[in-house]
């Protein structure tokens, strides 16, 4: 029978992570019921699937996931279920996307005329802007689509130079739920922990509150640590922090759009030890940068070997199971 290339693709993740998981289980490092022969649980909503649910004739069957979200030029690492997977695509990704976008637009505006508004007293000026050669911004106003009255205005405030040196373009994607970003930068360094780990922690009770600030933007949201553009691009991937009390998994990944990019990094805690704790412990530890409300502080981080396979070499694996009792001790 022949399979579509995304059907394969998603048979190739399918058997990766659902060997992990029995192996796990046959070596008494997890305690849960598997339901079948090959099973699949599912990062997000911790349900179990089977080989039928890569076929897309049912109704939630697994799909690939994208981290970073692959329209900020992120790769498919993992599987979820078609519920969640469009459940946090929809409500979280799409912010952290748009939030992207509305930067590009105002900084580059694309490098091609677009039609925005500005932001004048209490009311709006459409406008036509295109990017000159020499670098400066022409704007064109038309009659028919701006208040005649709040245009006049507008105008001759420029002309006094009493409007100011900055004007507020109105985002193109309206305003943004800044929790939602941070939601979705969370589901980013958590399918990535994933990618990275499989099964050998993350099913503990103790990302259940990790999984529903995810999966429920109605849930009470916990500020979790995360860090921006401090980073170069050779620094991207999963490290270790083995500082004490502040033991953890720390992402660096990297948000890309067509004229951007941002660099994140962000703390995944071990079970056993919360983000409050975890942050408490980097600012007693930090310097003063003479900033208000700023302390640097150093993570102390290793990688492991990159060569090791923790999806089907057991002895791997226990060298994860034993560091992360060494942490928890």
């Amino acid at each position: 029978m022949n399979r579509s290339k995304n059907f394969l693709k998603r048979k190739k993740l399918f058997d990766k992570f659902s060997n992990q998981l029995h192996l796990l289980k046959e070596n008494g490092l997890i305690n849960i019921d598997l339901k079948y022969d090959k099973t699949y649980i599912c990062p997000l909503c911790v349900r179990q699937f089977n080989e039928d649910d890569l076929m897309s004739k049912n109704k939630n069957f697994l799909t690939e996931e994208d981290a970073p979200p692959n329209k900020l030029k992120g790769t498919r690492i993992a599987l979820t279920c078609k519920e969640c997977n469009s459940t946090a695509g929809h409500q979280i990704d799409a912010d952290l996307i748009h939030a992207l976008r509305n930067l590009d637009d105002v900084f580059s505006l694309r490098n091609e005329s677009q039609h925005r508004k500005i932001q004048f007293e209490s009311g709006l000026i459409s406008g036509k802007f295109t990017p000159k050669s020499n670098g400066l911004i022409e704007v064109q106003h038309s009659l028919n689509n701006n208040n005649p009255s709040l245009l006049s205005k507008y105008l001759d405030s420029l002309k006094n130079n009493s409007v100011g040196q900055k004007l507020s373009i109105t985002p193109k994607y309206g305003k943004i739920n800044i929790e939602s970003i941070d939601r979705a930068l969370l589901k980013t360094s958590y399918i990535l922990t994933f990618a990275k780990f499989g099964y050998i922690f993350l099913l503990d009770k103790y990302y259940d509150l990790y999984r529903e600030q995810i999966m429920d933007i109605n849930s009470k949201y916990k500020k979790e640590i995360f860090v921006r553009n401090q980073f170069s691009r050779d620094s991207i991937g999963t490290y270790y922090v083995i500082n004490p009390g502040i033991k953890s998994i720390f992402n660096i990944f990297s948000l890309k759009t067509s004229y951007s990019e941002t660099l994140i990094g962000s703390i995944i805690p071990i079970p056993g030890i919360t983000p409050e704790q975890i942050h408490k412990n980097l600012v007693s530890n930090g310097f003063s940068t003479r900033e208000k409300g700023k302390v640097k502080t150093n993570l102390n981080t290793t990688k492991y070997d990159p060569n090791a396979d923790l999806f089907y070499d057991i002895n791997e694996i226990k060298k994860i199971v034993q560091w992360l009792r060494k942490c928890e001790a």
